[in-house]
């Protein structure tokens, strides 16, 4: 199993973009080959900006991202 260590990039594409590179950004989070793996400092980086902008589904998405990573 690969470790991919997921940063801000990654979830702002797969929540944001739109065709293949969301696909390609998701395709890396869906993979089940892979354990993914996060930082407190990712987190303080996307959830913030995503509440204050009142995005629901995508501050959602990084609460389900970050109760799931090592």
């Amino acid at each position: 199993m690969k470790i991919s260590f997921i940063d801000s990039g990654v979830l702002v594409t797969a929540t944001r973009s739109v065709g293949e590179l969301s696909e390609k950004a998701l395709a890396i989070l869906e993979d089940p080959e892979r354990e993914l793996a996060s930082s407190e400092f990712i987190r303080l980086e996307v959830i913030p900006k995503a509440v204050y902008n009142r995005q629901t589904k995508e501050t959602e998405f990084y609460e389900t991202f970050f109760n799931t990573v090592t």
